[in-house]
């Protein structure tokens, strides 16, 4: 059976003499970019300083692409890795997993908040819309370079994904339609900033309380736990030769890694959104209007790294 679409695109976008340039790390430089856009803007309209917003880039981008490799191989492969532990720095091989980019980032949440003596919540908060968009926007790469394919399926959206048969070693004639699981996961990413963003505009807390944090951990990874279903199903060591094995034996069902990943998050997010709902809205200073915030971002954009800012309000926490 055909796909609606047949997909092989060429991941390589263009050659720079021996360099390749591809079409995944163009997508994931441009959610980094576009993440930490939105971060800055969060952080800037809650009155921190360019210089402030401008050093978590760099947390950030460490937190991203070491926490995604090492979540890759101690989440789906540790047995592997540890057999011979200097593959793990082969990021050229392949192998990121989201989840953990995620503890990569709340290590990296903690560690600034606690140089810049504010809370995990609050940069949480800060963090959440910009997350959301950049979690969505790296699978289009993920789309464009034909990896993280869904199961076979017989919908009329479904993908032939040539390039994955080919590297799957399945003839061609055999390569079935599959769900496009990563364009569920980009619009995933793009519910869940609109919902956090809902949330902000609602102004049911502010900055500060954890609720927006909340609110993209329970959101987007109750989506991720719901996605789970249509992925094809990835090397699990952790999952089939570790205990979660035996938990799903006792259960008698089966969950795959990334469901089991998910499960934490949301835990975390409706726990902070229970702690945030609990504290007062007026304990934590109200943002700036999007007008007041205009100069702010002119000024950051014609001199990056100035740590001049508005005064805060003496209820912030």
């Amino acid at each position: 059976m055909l796909g609606f679409l047949t997909w092989n695109l060429n991941p390589i976008l263009l050659h720079l003499g021996p360099l390749q340039i591809r079409y995944y790390g163009v997508m994931f430089a441009l959610t980094i970019y576009t993440g930490f856009w939105v971060w800055q803007r969060q952080a800037l309209r809650n009155r921190e300083t360019p210089a402030f917003a401008e050093e978590f880039l760099w947390y950030g981008v460490v937190a991203i692409v070491g926490g995604a490799r090492l979540g890759h191989c101690f989440f789906y492969e540790p047995m592997t890795y540890l057999k011979n532990p200097i593959t793990i720095l082969y990021f050229w091989q392949g192998g990121l997993a989201s989840h953990g980019a995620t503890v990569g980032l709340i290590v990296a949440l903690w560690l600034f908040a606690r140089k810049h003596k504010t809370t995990w919540f609050r940069v949480s908060d800060y963090l959440a819309p910009g997350i959301a968009i950049a979690a969505g926007g790296v699978r289009v790469g993920n789309f464009l370079n034909s990896e993280i394919v869904g199961r076979v399926t017989d919908v009329p959206w479904g993908v032939q994904f040539l390039r994955y048969c080919q590297m799957e070693g399945i003839p061609a004639a055999q390569c079935a339609p599959r769900h496009p699981s990563q364009v569920y996961e980009f619009f995933m990413g793009v519910i869940t900033y609109l919902v956090v963003m809902a949330v902000q505009k609602a102004d049911i807390r502010r900055a500060g309380s954890g609720l927006m944090g909340g609110v993209f951990m329970t959101v987007y990874f109750s989506f991720r736990f719901i996605v789970e279903f249509f992925k094809e199903f990835q090397t699990e060591q952790l999952r089939t030769e570790g205990p979660l094995g035996a938990i799903e034996q006792t259960l008698g069902y089966h969950f795959t890694m990334g469901q089991w990943l998910s499960v934490i998050p949301v835990c975390i997010g409706l726990w902070m959104i229970a702690r945030a709902m609990l504290q007062k809205k007026d304990d934590f200073a109200p943002p700036m209007s999007l007008e007041e915030l205009k100069p702010i971002l002119a000024a950051a954009r014609a001199n990056p790294g100035q740590p001049t800012a508005p005064a805060k309000p003496k209820s912030r926490k």
